[in-house]
């Protein structure tokens, strides 16, 4: 199930597991990856009624796209891979949003 980490907006997918060390039944976690989460960590998404947060996606891609940038160019100036990050970004999204409403 998809759930934003409360604490740094990261989207992740999460799978709930019984918590034996729980002092209260409501004591849940969820695991993605090698980290656990407790319940009160997560929002949880649901897909079928939510909105896509399209600023947090902008982000999201943008550090993705900064950090395969980086890796391919150690000489390259930060301002300019910050605004080609942003502008690739906004280029995604907008397809995206071509896709979902065309």
């Amino acid at each position: 199930m998809k759930a934003r980490v409360k604490s740094t907006g990261v989207l992740v997918d999460v799978i709930p597991k019984t918590n034996t060390n729980a002092l209260h039944s409501g004591d849940n976690i969820y695991v993605c990856d090698n980290m656990v989460f407790r319940e009160c960590e997560l929002d949880f998404l649901n897909l079928g009624n939510s909105a896509i947060d399209w600023e947090q996606r902008r982000y999201e891609l943008a550090k993705d796209i900064i950090k395969v940038v980086i890796a391919n160019d150690n000489g390259i100036n930060s301002e300019a891979v910050a605004k080609y990050s942003l502008n690739c970004a906004d280029a995604l999204i907008k397809r995206l949003k071509e896709e979902n409403h065309g």
